[in-house]
């Protein structure tokens, strides 16, 4: 192939922001393994995120209207009908017949984001009738949400037999496997491939401020109710020093409300920078157990004498973070309390259980980044 390779990659956000700093990575990654990408962008634009890719695609976004991820909104705040949802498919095939992608990764369908099914089958039978057909690749986190209703895990499988070549796994299959949260894996089982998990590169800045303990609440939608109970805990230990970061999407009356309440040993912000090395400077790492914040308290474990404590949210019907932290503790590698039984007492006994964590003498597999591009580029020499 003379010309560089193209990847046409699909992803949005709905609330969290984990989806885009994963496809940050990746896309940055991938560019430097001498991959061209093009990017069709789903969600709500964030500002302050960068992507190295060639170009990037716009569609009119969506975004979930709460937690509880039931009901989804447009750019005007209106729930999502089927004309625009129409409108969204006819962008997407409109930007398809632009590209000559030799690769499709699509983020996250058919084992979530079922709300964008409509585009979805839209954009898979154009990339079915293009010839040659471009590679049909899902890309996927470690955990999958739990699929309650009857006949939807079949029907992910459906889409796969029909539209996709391969799955691609972000995960260390020794720490998770995908089996533990998608109960027909082994019906795909000859399509998915894990790539390690997907973690951002050391960082060679000096950590100019230390913490003893570092709580953070990844993009802060869902994270008041950690942060708040976590402050409480910090002002019955003041002999340590506190950092607590709520993200950029906490809500502004809470964020005041905190910033009110810091005593001098807390420190709040909204952003930390280099999460993961600040955490290797702690003794303690408090955290939700996104996908993204876990891989960096993952890397503290691997490289410092930071234990952490996981306090996944589990209420509105959510299981993806209590089985990933469940998995991570059963392993040794951190205490789990679901933020459904959150207290600020359960939190500093947890603290001091962490402290007593050895460390877990395991190869994880954090290559994530560059284990992806060299999966994508065997798969093109195959074909």
């Amino acid at each position: 192939m003379d010309r560089k390779p193209r990847i046409l990659f699909y992803f949005l956000h709905l609330l969290g922001v984990g989806h885009v700093f994963r496809a940050q990575r990746l896309i940055e990654g991938f560019s430097r393994h001498g991959f061209a990408v093009d990017v069709i962008y789903g969600g709500e634009v964030l500002e302050e995120v960068e992507f190295a890719a060639e170009t990037i695609h716009f569609l009119s976004p969506i975004r979930a209207a709460d937690n509880s991820y039931s009901t989804y909104l447009d750019a005007d705040g209106q729930q999502l009908d089927k004309p625009f949802q129409l409108q969204r498919a006819d962008e997407i095939e409109a930007i398809f017949d632009q590209l000559t992608p030799d690769i499709v990764m699509i983020e996250a369908f058919p084992f979530g984001r079922r709300m964008v099914r409509l585009e979805m089958e839209v954009l898979l039978k154009a990339v079915q009738k293009r010839q040659p057909k471009p590679i049909v690749i899902s890309s996927v986190r470690d955990i999958l949400q739990e699929r309650k209703k009857p006949g939807r895990v079949e029907e992910t499988c459906d889409w796969i037999d029909q539209y996709f070549d391969q799955v691609l796994v972000h995960s260390d299959s020794s720490v998770i496997q995908l089996d533990s949260t998608f109960p027909l894996a082994s019906r795909i089982r000859d399509k998915f491939s894990y790539s390690g998990f997907v973690v951002p590169p050391r960082s060679t800045i000096p950590v100019m401020h230390q913490f003893d303990v570092i709580v953070s609440a990844g993009g802060g939608a869902f994270g008041g109710e950690l942060l708040a109970t976590a402050l409480n805990a910090a002002k019955q230990r003041s002999d340590w020093s506190w950092c607590l970061s709520s993200g950029p999407n906490l809500d502004a009356d809470q964020f005041r409300s905190l910033a009110d309440s810091c005593p001098p040993h807390v420190t709040l912000t909204r952003y930390l920078p280099d999460l993961a090395e600040q955490m290797k400077q702690a003794r303690l790492s408090i955290s939700q157990c996104g996908y993204n914040t876990a891989m960096d308290a993952l890397a503290a474990h691997r490289d410092s004498a930071c234990r952490a404590v996981f306090v996944p949210y589990d209420t509105e019907g959510q299981s993806e973070q209590l089985r990933r932290a469940e998995i991570l503790q059963k392993g040794g590698y951190a205490i789990c309390l679901p933020q459904s039984s959150l207290t600020e007492e359960r939190l500093l006994q947890s603290c001091e259980q962490a402290l007593k964590l050895d460390r877990v003498d395991h190869q994880i597999d954090f290559d994530g980044v560059n284990n992806s591009a060299k999966l994508l580029q065997s798969w093109l020499n195959e074909r």
